[in-house]
């Protein structure tokens, strides 16, 4: 399955403030809840998908991540299917803004992270993860 992001409102069939269940129901598939934390919601992981659905403490959807091969689009562009240094490219055009380090990027204004281990020393290796998350995410 594809899944188009729609920056700050979620991934696909996937809103952000879904309850867990509404999440599940628009996924559809097999998935297993993981408890990463004592105090957390679990969150979802739908192995099919290669993407983890997060929970805020109200068990409504927060944020949406993928990873190889998930299919996380971005405009009908395969996010994870590129190498870093055109995934950057990509989103610095949309947003010059963009919080560039070392082993990943931040888009406040698209709603949209990546983790890429190799990074700018490995430019031509594509991504680990994308996440997609709405406004005030990473505000703590």
């Amino acid at each position: 399955m594809k899944f188009e992001i729609h920056s700050h409102e979620g991934a696909g069939p996937i809103r952000f403030g879904m309850t867990a269940d509404e999440a599940r129901e628009a996924i559809g598939g097999e998935f297993k809840s993981v408890q990463k934390h004592a105090d957390s919601h679990p969150t979802d992981v739908f192995g099919e998908f290669e993407c983890m659905v997060f929970y805020d403490d109200d068990g409504r959807v927060e944020a949406i991540e993928f990873v190889e091969p998930g299919r996380a689009m971005l405009g009908g562009v395969d996010l994870l299917g590129m190498s870093y240094a055109d995934l950057v490219k990509l989103i610095t055009e949309q947003d010059p803004e963009v919080m560039i380090e070392n082993d990943g990027f931040t888009s406040e204004k698209l709603g949209i992270g990546s983790y890429a281990p190799g990074g700018i020393g490995e430019p031509e290796d594509p991504a680990e993860t994308v996440i997609v998350f709405p406004p005030g995410y990473y505000d703590g």
